[in-house]
Parts: C-alpha cells; structure tokens; sequence
C-alpha cells in the first residue's frame, strides 16, 4: 500500500524548483578589483610631479626601502580585501550550511524510512524531473554498481543527498548546483523493484529520516 506525500515534516518544494541548473556567478578577483581603483596621488611627496601608485614612494628613506615598503603594504592591502570578499560572500550563502527541505519529486511514497531502509522511495513515472533539495555541489554523478543505479550526490558542509535509480543525469561532479535545480530524470534503473526514486540524507555521513529533524 502506498502513502502520499504530506504531514507538517514534508515541506513543498521553492515554486521555482525545476529550473534547469543555472551557471554560478563567477567569483570576484580582489586583485583586478583594487588595481582598476584609482588610487594615484596628485604629485609625488619628492616634488617631481610624478605619481605613484597609493603614493607610497616617500615611506622609506631610498627609492629601494620605499619600493620594498610599496610591495608590502600593497600585498597587505589585497589580502585584507580578499577577506572581505570572502567574507561577504560567506554571508550572502547564508553562512552555515543549512539542513535538506522539501521533496525532490512528487508522488506516493512507496516505501518509508525505518530501520534497515534509512531512505524514501518515492513512486513516479520514468523520465519525472529531480530537483536538488538544498544548494551544494555535485560529489558524484554516474553509475553506481552497489543497487542505486545511476546516482547522484549533493553536498553541503556535513549534508549529503543520494538521488538514486535515475534515468539519465544531466549534471556532472564538481557543478554547483541551488535548491529546486534538476538534477536528473528518474527511473527504473539498479537494484528497482520499479520506477521510482531513492532518495537519501545524510548527515556526517549517517543516513537519516529525509524529512524529519536529524
């Protein structure tokens, strides 16, 4: 006997979700950022009327010591302001890696998580989207000769969701991929009893109830 989806643990997936994975956003060099700066002083501290570059020139005694002295606080400077950028973007991900929602397909469950199958089987036509339950980066998109099938992985931080039994995989690992991206085509392939989905959390490497809190 099958079960639908719901109950207060099982939240809906973004209305977005199905979306083809989109290319992320290329990360921002602070070395190219700061050098296009125009950062030159009117003049030179030496009168010569030449500028240099922050006007660091005159910090040191001789034109060695002041070159030297250049280099330094200029390498300083881009290191602290890749911080920054690295920082703020830590922020705009959220910070923390945040725990799996929501279902990757809908269907009746066809089998439930206990015991020995620390996973939901999700019952769905051959060829249905999967969507990728949190954002992550694709670990592993291929054959897998243990009964998944074709499979794929997702992790985040100490997360990590197994989509087994696939049709066909349209990611490859290494991509990047946001909650609500498809991530394959389900099907009927591996250890399958019939079409359906494998779909499996876990969390510092324990299998956990998808759905329920860890």
């Amino acid at each position: 006997m099958t079960t639908a989806i719901s109950g207060p643990n099982l939240t809906p997936l973004p209305a977005d979700a199905g979306r083809p994975a989109a290319a992320r956003p290329a990360r921002i060099d602070p070395f190219e950022q700061l050098l296009n700066l125009n950062l030159e002083t009117p003049a030179s501290p030496t009168g010569t009327g030449a500028t240099d570059w922050l006007g660091l020139s005159g910090l040191g005694s001789d034109s060695n010591s002041a070159g030297g002295m250049s280099q330094m606080l200029t390498y300083t400077l881009l290191r602290v302001l890749e911080r920054l950028i690295d920082d703020q973007a830590a922020g705009a991900a959220g910070g923390a890696p945040s725990a799996p929602r929501g279902w990757p397909v809908t269907g009746p469950i066809s089998q439930d998580a206990h015991a020995g199958h620390q996973a939901v089987d999700i019952a769905v036509p051959v060829g249905t989207p999967v969507a990728a339950t949190m954002d992550g980066q694709v670990t592993y998109a291929g054959w897998n000769a243990e009964g998944y099938g074709n499979l794929v992985i997702v992790e985040n931080g100490p997360y990590r969701t197994y989509f087994a039994h696939l049709d066909s995989i349209p990611v490859k690992a290494g991509q990047a991929v946001r909650a609500g991206d498809v991530i394959g085509l389900s099907g009927n392939t591996g250890n399958s009893t019939g079409p359906h989905l494998h779909y499996e959390v876990r969390l510092n490497g324990q299998a956990v109830a998808p759905g329920l809190p860890a």
